[in-house]
């Protein structure tokens, strides 16, 4: 399964028809809500028959069926598809389940979004142009795009194109803090494959450098923090002290700069996702056999010394890239514990004492081997992987 996304022309009354609809979505889980609620009033459980015989307790939850009933034949009034009544029955089902709790009202701040089935949305193409990547090899498209939705046309730009043989499951509209509307399309396809080449890395994840490969190369980050963090500090100042002028006189309202501070965070992300999604498909396309080492990304994010350049970095987004495309691709994608893989000497596996972070290199007392010390955890989270395929017993595999 892969999704794509695509810019929708919003510029004209494409947006506003799409800002309609999705406040008709809004409407359609609000009620899904109201009515979980009126039937927990009414009834706070029930019973339920188990296969063996016996009866089982449980909250008056409704499922997505019946919530789809609740609302068969809305869908015209309200100028949506039927298969995007019964997406949001199915989506609210799903997540007050995973979640637990009664979920959010969707009000005026929540985003656009416009969930529909495949057999919803007709879409097409025109003025393909065809070419190869001068640098990659690989076959690219671009064109002008057309979507079909309840009767409505809207245009978009066809930054790909679709291949031949993709069956489109499911997808939706969504809009972006910026009010950019753009169109998600999940389909199946056999045609798109990594050539992957036979061979086995170990990548030690790190704060200095996104990735060390046990190859001896060293994969820099994006930076966008040293970029941009001038330009975002100076409009935080001015938002803060419109915010203090707004105390004293007790006159509350929007703060200025509100659209570049969004587009400035839109594009600090769209550019370290692009920048995350080539370096992946790099180590994809070059290696079939990736272990990674099981960074505590969620620590790191809390931290109050490293949080800022870990985020900066995309640690946790990096190493989700790099397992569901090497999935993909044939390969495989492993994250290994790499506890004292930093002390430990790769060529005699001899273990040092603790070595703190301002050392970068440091020589083996026994071998008398000079080690950088993020390229020789590298290579141990390659022989710990390689390990961890013969004997799964004898390391703790993570992901395994």
């Amino acid at each position: 399964m892969t999704t794509w996304r695509f810019r929708i022309k919003d510029s004209g009354s494409a947006g506003r028809r799409l800002s309609a609809m999705a406040k008709s979505v809004n409407f359609c889980w609000n009620f899904f809500k109201e009515t979980q609620i009126t039937a927990l009033r009414r009834r706070s459980a029930k019973i339920i028959k188990i296969q063996d015989g016996s009866e089982k307790v449980i909250a008056n939850f409704l499922s997505a069926f019946e919530l789809s009933n609740l609302a068969a034949g809305a869908a015209k009034d309200l100028g949506l598809h039927s298969q995007t009544v019964q997406a949001v029955a199915e989506e609210y089902a799903r997540r007050r389940k995973q979640f637990k709790k009664l979920l959010r009202w969707r009000g005026q701040r929540a985003l656009g979004w416009i969930p529909f089935k495949a057999s919803a949305v007709k879409i097409s193409f025109a003025d393909v142009r065809v070419w190869t990547g001068p640098l990659s090899g690989k076959q690219r498209g671009r064109g002008r795009g057309c979507v079909s939705y309840a009767k409505k046309t809207f245009e978009f730009w066809a930054s790909r194109i679709l291949p031949d043989d993709a069956v489109i499951k499911t997808g939706s509209f969504c809009q972006d803090s910026q009010g950019r509307w753009y169109l998600n399309l999940t389909f199946e396809s056999s045609s798109l494959q990594y050539q992957s080449q036979e061979g086995a890395v170990g990548i030690d994840p790190g704060v200095k450098t996104l990735a060390t490969l046990s190859s001896g190369a060293k994969i820099d980050g994006p930076r966008l923090r040293e970029r941009y963090l001038v330009k975002i500090r100076r409009l935080e100042r001015t938002r803060l002290s419109a915010r203090r002028r707004q105390a004293r006189s007790r006159k509350f309202g929007p703060l200025p700069k509100r659209k570049r501070v969004a587009k400035l965070h839109a594009k600090v992300a769209n550019a370290r996702a692009d920048f995350l999604h080539k370096a992946s498909t790099r180590l994809v396309e070059e290696y079939r056999r990736i272990y990674i080492g099981n960074v505590p990304c969620k620590l790191m994010n809390r931290s109050r010394t490293m949080a800022a350049v870990s985020l900066d970095q995309g640690l946790g987004m990096f190493k989700t890239q790099v397992t569901y495309k090497a999935m993909r691709a044939g390969g495989q994608a492993m994250e290994i514990n790499e506890r004292d893989s930093t002390r430990t000497c790769s060529v005699c596996l001899t273990a040092h004492p603790r070595i703190g972070l301002q050392v970068r290199e440091w020589q083996c007392s026994v071998c008398a081997t000079v080690h950088d010390r993020d390229v020789n955890a590298a290579r141990n989270i390659l022989r710990l992987g390689r390990e961890a395929l013969t004997h799964p017993g004898d390391r703790k595999v993570a992901g395994a």
